[in-house]
């Protein structure tokens, strides 16, 4: 039997809506321009027909940080939480004070899911980029940002008295961190990891690379894993995130192109093999608008707490997601004959990438990021930054390479291996590492432009 004393999504959603269009006159404005009377708004059905989508133009470009947050005074804020800036405007999370102390309880409660840090010692290693943070009530927390030194020097210093250590960081930065770690001679093994990657999706080229530089069994995810957590600074982190269930269903997809085909549709391999997600409904309302014929449209989320200072409905990320039905998948797995380490959660989201770095041939770029981690003795000579130019639908790489490193005989060949025939580039270009034109080194502060729409 339901339990009805647990708040019902729908009521959520439609509580968070009231509030915004009774208290906060930015958000009345926006309704009216959509010619959107409140009480037109009687359900999700209606909610999602009428309301407007929320951008970072018609918010955070348009209205100034006190008319969105109008019912909650600057001075009673928290914390506030920056963008990144990566597409030339900024947006920003605002948290009270009340709201972070029951971020560092969700913190702990997500991570607690995943690897147990209520009840095994643990050393958080905070590595994020742009002075993003989290707090927590359990684990043993250490910022370092992006210095990879700094997060070496810890672990040897203080990871022996932990039973275990979870790492957080980003795609590019995680790879500087393992090859600075194996200049120093850590061995990862001494400890028992989980990595947890946020600021951009990545193959399972890039997990297996990983997973041999830190010594994972990715058959064995109670030892240690590595996954991905999806966040937006405005919104919130770990909106969305993987489960050992779902990171065993997307590599199964990507072993085997009949299932990739049946669970997500045509050509991922060449259009993009999607993230896999869990997400909590009674947290976040998810949509996708514009669907095209195989389901795959523009993320929109609203946020369902309605004490949120500014309180984003039907707010449009830029990336590209599908939903996905659990008995559908389920249903999928067994006439496939795949089996997963454990049990798919109930809400599941499939998530491309960026919609603004689909490419004109009808890839994604994240098919050439994960291609330079096929062979590993080649990224381990790479930075993982790679620029992709476009000229009508030919595409370049331009690869940098790592201090001190240059390109062998069989680079490119190990690179095109890893990319589908309908995919393959017009040239790959080998930059060595000070000489490399699209940001010459690497700024980890910021988020890197892998391709820029001509």
């Amino acid at each position: 039997m339901e339990d009805l004393r647990l708040p019902h999504p729908d009521a959520q959603l439609l509580a968070a809506f009231r509030r915004a269009a009774s208290d906060l006159p930015w958000y009345r404005t926006l309704l009216s321009e959509q010619g959107v009377h409140p009480g037109d708004v009687s359900d999700t059905a209606t909610f999602s027909a009428r309301c407007p989508a929320l951008t970072k133009h018609n918010t955070f470009d348009r209205f100034p940080i006190a008319q969105l947050c109008a019912t909650t005074p600057l001075t009673d804020l928290g914390t506030v939480l920056t963008s990144s800036g990566h597409g030339g405007r900024f947006s920003f999370g605002l948290s009270t004070r009340a709201q972070d102390r029951a971020g560092a309880d969700a913190i702990d409660e997500a991570l607690d899911a995943t690897c147990g840090v209520r009840s095994i010692p643990t050393l958080a290693i905070n590595c994020l980029p742009m002075g993003v943070g989290f707090s927590s009530q359990c684990m043993t927390m250490a910022t370092t940002s992006v210095r990879e030194d700094m997060a070496v020097a810890l672990i040897d210093a203080f990871g022996s008295g932990y039973e275990q250590i979870v790492l957080v960081a980003d795609p590019l930065f995680v790879k500087r961190l393992t090859d600075h770690a194996r200049e120093r001679g850590l061995d990862w093994g001494r400890h028992r990891l989980h990595v947890v990657i946020g600021e951009e999706v990545f193959g399972e080229h890039f997990r297996g690379y990983l997973a041999a530089a830190f010594g994972f069994d990715l058959g064995q995810p109670a030892h240690g894993y590595l996954m991905s957590s999806f966040g937006v600074g405005e919104l919130g982190l770990h909106l969305c995130y993987e489960t050992p269930a779902t990171i065993a269903l997307r590599r199964a997809s990507c072993a085997d192109a009949a299932v990739a085909a049946d669970l997500l549709g045509p050509g991922r391999a060449t259009s993009g093999m999607p993230m896999l997600f869990a997400f909590n409904p009674l947290r976040t309302f998810v949509e996708v608008d514009q669907p095209d014929a195989d389901g795959y449209g523009r993320l929109t989320i609203s946020m369902l707490d309605p004490t949120l200072p500014i309180p984003l409905l039907r707010y449009q990320t830029g990336d590209v997601v599908r939903l996905l039905d659990r008995d559908r998948v389920s249903e999928l797995l067994a006439r496939h004959r795949v089996e997963l380490p454990g049990e798919l959660p109930e809400h599941l989201l499939a998530l491309v990438g960026r919609e603004r770095e689909a490419l004109p041939n009808g890839s994604h770029v994240s098919v050439y990021k994960d291609a330079l981690y096929a062979n590993h003795a080649v990224a381990q000579t790479l930075t993982g930054a790679v620029r992709i130019e476009a000229a009508g639908t030919a595409c370049t790489l331009h690869v940098q390479l790592g201090r001190g490193h240059e390109a062998g005989a069989g680079f490119e060949a190990a690179i095109r291996g890893a990319i589908p025939a309908d995919a393959q580039p017009a040239g790959v270009v080998f930059w060595p590492y000070h000489t490399f034109p699209y940001g010459m080194t690497l700024d980890y502060e910021r988020k890197f432009t892998y391709y820029v729409a001509p």
